[in-house]
Protein backbone atom coordinates (compact mmCIF):
# COMPACT_ATOMS: atom_id res chain seq x y z
CA UNK A 1 0.00 0.00 0.00
CA UNK A 2 2.87 2.36 0.80
CA UNK A 3 4.32 1.68 -2.65
CA UNK A 4 1.10 2.83 -4.32
CA UNK A 5 1.09 6.04 -2.27
CA UNK A 6 4.71 6.73 -3.23
CA UNK A 7 3.97 6.11 -6.92
CA UNK A 8 0.92 8.38 -6.88
CA UNK A 9 2.84 11.15 -5.12
CA UNK A 10 5.75 10.83 -7.59
CA UNK A 11 3.29 10.97 -10.46
CA UNK A 12 1.73 14.13 -9.00
CA UNK A 13 5.14 15.76 -8.56
CA UNK A 14 6.11 14.88 -12.14
CA UNK A 15 2.79 16.24 -13.42
CA UNK A 16 3.27 19.54 -11.54
CA UNK A 17 6.89 19.81 -12.70
CA UNK A 18 5.75 19.36 -16.30
CA UNK A 19 3.22 22.17 -16.02
CA UNK A 20 5.77 24.45 -14.34
CA UNK A 21 8.36 23.73 -17.04
CA UNK A 22 5.84 24.34 -19.81
CA UNK A 23 4.78 27.69 -18.31
CA UNK A 24 8.40 28.74 -17.76
CA UNK A 25 9.41 27.95 -21.35
CA UNK A 26 6.26 29.60 -22.75
CA UNK A 27 6.87 32.80 -20.78
CA UNK A 28 10.45 32.92 -22.05
CA UNK A 29 9.24 32.46 -25.63
CA UNK A 30 6.58 35.17 -25.26
CA UNK A 31 9.13 37.59 -23.80
CA UNK A 32 11.54 36.85 -26.64
CA UNK A 33 8.78 37.35 -29.23
CA UNK A 34 7.86 40.70 -27.67
CA UNK A 35 11.49 41.82 -27.78
CA UNK A 36 11.86 40.59 -31.34
CA UNK A 37 8.76 42.48 -32.50
CA UNK A 38 9.69 45.56 -30.46
CA UNK A 39 6.45 45.31 -28.52
CA UNK A 40 5.23 48.40 -26.74
CA UNK A 41 2.16 48.49 -24.56
CA UNK A 42 -0.79 50.30 -26.16
CA UNK A 43 -1.90 53.62 -24.66
CA UNK A 44 -5.38 52.31 -23.86
CA UNK A 45 -3.97 49.46 -21.71
CA UNK A 46 -2.70 50.92 -18.43
CA UNK A 47 -0.12 48.86 -16.58
CA UNK A 48 -1.66 49.46 -13.17
CA UNK A 49 -5.37 49.18 -13.94
CA UNK A 50 -7.47 48.24 -10.93
CA UNK A 51 -8.67 44.65 -10.96
CA UNK A 52 -12.08 43.51 -9.73
CA UNK A 53 -13.10 46.91 -8.46
CA UNK A 54 -15.58 49.55 -9.45
CA UNK A 55 -12.91 52.20 -9.14
CA UNK A 56 -11.21 53.81 -12.10
CA UNK A 57 -7.57 54.82 -11.89
CA UNK A 58 -7.20 58.60 -11.69
CA UNK A 59 -4.79 58.74 -14.60
CA UNK A 60 -7.23 56.99 -16.92
CA UNK A 61 -10.46 58.58 -15.66
CA UNK A 62 -10.37 61.24 -18.36
CA UNK A 63 -9.59 58.70 -21.06
CA UNK A 64 -12.51 56.38 -20.25
CA UNK A 65 -15.30 56.62 -22.79
CA UNK A 66 -18.71 55.56 -21.55
CA UNK A 67 -20.35 53.07 -23.88
CA UNK A 68 -24.05 52.52 -24.46
CA UNK A 69 -24.41 50.29 -21.42
CA UNK A 70 -22.73 52.86 -19.19
CA UNK A 71 -24.99 55.60 -20.49
CA UNK A 72 -28.06 53.45 -19.91
CA UNK A 73 -26.97 52.68 -16.35
CA UNK A 74 -26.34 56.36 -15.69
CA UNK A 75 -29.85 57.21 -16.89
CA UNK A 76 -31.34 54.51 -14.64
CA UNK A 77 -29.39 55.80 -11.64
CA UNK A 78 -30.45 59.39 -12.37
CA UNK A 79 -34.10 58.34 -12.60
CA UNK A 80 -33.85 56.33 -9.39
CA UNK A 81 -32.31 59.30 -7.55
CA UNK A 82 -35.09 61.55 -8.86
CA UNK A 83 -37.77 59.10 -7.65
CA UNK A 84 -36.17 58.88 -4.22
CA UNK A 85 -35.87 62.65 -3.97
CA UNK A 86 -39.60 62.90 -4.68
Amino acid sequence: MAGVIVLVSLLGIAFAAGYFTREFISSKRRAEARRWREYSEPDWLPANAPANTNEIARATAAAVVTGELGQMLNRWETRARARRAG
